[in-house]
């Protein structure tokens, strides 16, 4: 079935039950932050591919190629946001041999036509645009492999991707060989199922903290585990920062940040790679003060 044959039974299945969704999102707080040198550095780095999608749409894929590339990530942004936000954590990256390969969804406020889209179409065209890249990296990097990122409603999108199963059905991609996820969309009612995380046999780390909340929508921090916790076990991580809040994946301080990227790099090397050094590191991480590690 295409692509877009599939979005189509999307639009109708998908009305009523992606309500939640969409309350998420408009309650998901935007941060507004005058741009910062090095992230405006990264973003002019990257090469666009404009690609067609469904329904007349194009895609803007943001490519940052890694100079010695390994293995690509395919990385989609919270809501609202753009893929350029994520530069501090993406740039490092691709420094360490991991192409970003980031599409811009038509929520994000950068998007050209913005506002030619609800609310409600957010979902189904990130499942669109998340194919369309992947198709992209197995056409113009082949043999690769790919990881699948994301932070926030864009975490829900690269855990769909290593093989949740929400009220849209099996989407996921077999070709994923590790899932990295910031925050998440919290327990969505009507949306994730009680078996949604039955089939995520995907190697998963899960980053969150205790104060990672949207107001009016998600009140306990703790629905962010749930990924970890309702997968089946092995090969999932899940480390919770005290303090943290929803952007943790943009605002962490020097000692948080640089955990998270030794732990996402050595995660990915470890199961995107098959590095066994990464491994070992990854089995041997302890947790510092202010932070929680927990395997299954």
């Amino acid at each position: 079935m295409s692509i877009r044959l599939t979005l189509a039974a999307f639009a109708v299945a998908l009305s009523t039950a992606l309500a939640p969704a969409v309350a998420f999102a408009q309650a998901a707080p935007v941060p507004v932050q005058a741009p910062r040198s090095p992230i405006a550095v990264f973003a002019a780095g990257a090469t666009h591919v404009e690609l067609p999608a469904p329904n007349g749409r194009t895609v803007d894929l943001s490519v940052w190629q890694a100079p010695d590339e390994r293995a690509v990530v395919i990385f989609s942004h919270g809501f609202n946001g753009s893929p350029a936000a994520y530069g501090r954590m993406l740039s490092q990256w691709v420094g360490e041999g991991f192409t970003v390969v980031a599409p811009l969804h038509v929520d994000s406020l950068r998007h050209p036509h913005h506002a030619d889209y609800d609310n409600q179409a957010a979902f189904a065209t990130r499942i669109a645009d998340l194919a369309i890249a992947r198709g992209f990296v197995r056409a113009t990097h082949a043999g690769k492999p790919l990881i699948a990122a994301g932070h926030s409603f864009g975490s829900l999108m690269s855990l769909i991707e290593g093989g949740a199963v929400t009220v849209a059905g099996p989407l996921g991609d077999p070709h994923i060989k590790a899932v990295v996820a910031f925050s998440s969309a919290g327990d969505l009612p009507g949306v994730i199922q009680p078996a949604t995380y039955a089939d995520l046999h995907t190697p998963t780390l899960m980053i969150t903290g205790d104060a990672d909340l949207v107001e009016g929508y998600v009140t306990d921090w703790h629905a962010h585990r749930s990924p970890f916790e309702r997968s089946p076990a092995g090969d999932k991580m899940l480390l919770v920062f005290a303090g943290a809040d929803h952007s943790l994946v943009r605002n962490a301080d020097e000692a948080d940040f640089d955990l998270m990227l030794r732990t996402t790099t050595d995660f990915m090397e470890a199961y995107g790679l098959g590095d066994a050094a990464a491994r070992a590191r990854l089995d041997a991480l302890t947790a510092p003060e202010g932070v929680s590690l927990e395997r299954r």
